[in-house]
């Protein structure tokens, strides 16, 4: 498809052809969940009146059991407070928000979530 050797990279060949590795996929799935949903969800501004950095990240509730961290709601969460701030901002305008996600994600081609999670965009 791409005439590549068989030792090449796949990352840049996802990114030359705007091909999203699974992960990526999911973080897609996940995210639009939550941007669908966002009255089901509270920001740490609606808890506390503390003026803070992360006054947009989504507030994670104090639950305990091993099930409820695996549920999609808690995964979305995660994932929307792991977006640098330049998309959370988008929440807002689902179609700007979809295409910058789209975008970032086509630009970093994470092979993992954790990689996603690891991953710093600060210079």
């Amino acid at each position: 498809m791409a005439s590549a050797q068989p030792r090449t990279s796949s990352r840049s060949l996802f990114n030359q052809l705007g091909i999203l590795p699974v992960p990526c996929q999911y973080i897609i799935s996940v995210t639009n969940f939550v941007i669908s949903n966002q009255e089901n969800f509270q920001t740490h501004s609606s808890i506390n009146s503390i003026n803070t950095n992360n006054k947009y990240h989504l507030h994670r509730p104090n639950a305990n059991p091993s099930c409820f961290k695996k549920r999609t709601f808690d995964a979305g969460i995660k994932i929307f407070n792991s977006l640098p701030p330049s998309l959370s901002i988008l929440k807002n305008d689902k179609v700007k928000f979809k295409v910058a996600l789209k975008k970032y994600l086509l630009t970093h081609s994470f092979y993992s979530a954790d990689e996603f999670f690891m991953f710093n965009d600060n210079p």
